[in-house]
This record gives structure tokens, sequence and C-alpha cells, in this order.
């Protein structure tokens, strides 16, 4: 008889929870900013998405960085410039 293991998905350790960030107040005049994962077509999503923040919210054009590859953490120093955002924008492609 073949033996089977059933794996348990649930968390071992109690995982500390993490207050979400502020919300902006007012995005007129707030400099919004960008994470591309380089996937195919996160270039486009970043444009649109920038194109209508200025056109309807009147955003300012922060800081876009990007990944070399999509599992990439950020550098050091993008996580410096995307500080200075106001907010930031996760862009996937694909």
């Amino acid at each position: 008889m073949s033996r089977i293991t059933i794996l348990n998905p649930k968390m071992s350790q109690p995982v500390a929870k993490v207050a979400g960030a502020v919300r902006v107040a007012d995005l007129k005049g707030a400099v919004i900013g960008f994470v591309d994962n380089s996937k195919q077509n996160a270039d486009h999503f970043i444009e649109r998405v920038g194109t209508l923040l200025r056109e309807q919210y009147g955003v300012a054009a922060g800081v876009t960085v990007r990944k070399r590859a999509p599992k990439d953490e950020l550098s050091a120093p993008d996580l410096i410039d995307l500080a200075r955002c106001a907010a930031v924008v996760q862009c996937y492609g694909d």
C-alpha cells in the first residue's frame, strides 16, 4: 500500500499584524511613484495609470523603479527614492 502525506497549510507560528499605510488625504499635487516588476506590459500599465492619475486627479509624476526580474528585491537607493513619494503603485504585467 502507498503512503500518502497530507500537509497542513496553516501557519505553525502566529504572525504579527502590520498596520496598513495611511491613505493620501488629497491626490492633487501628490507625488506618486511606480514599481515596474519587469513583466511584459507592466510599462504599458504604468503609462496608462500614470496618465489617468495626472489627468483625473492632478498627481505629480514621481520616480519609476524597474526591477531587473520580478523576483528581485528593491535596492536601498530605490527604496529611498520611493520613500520621497506620497504613494507608490506596484505594477504587475503579463
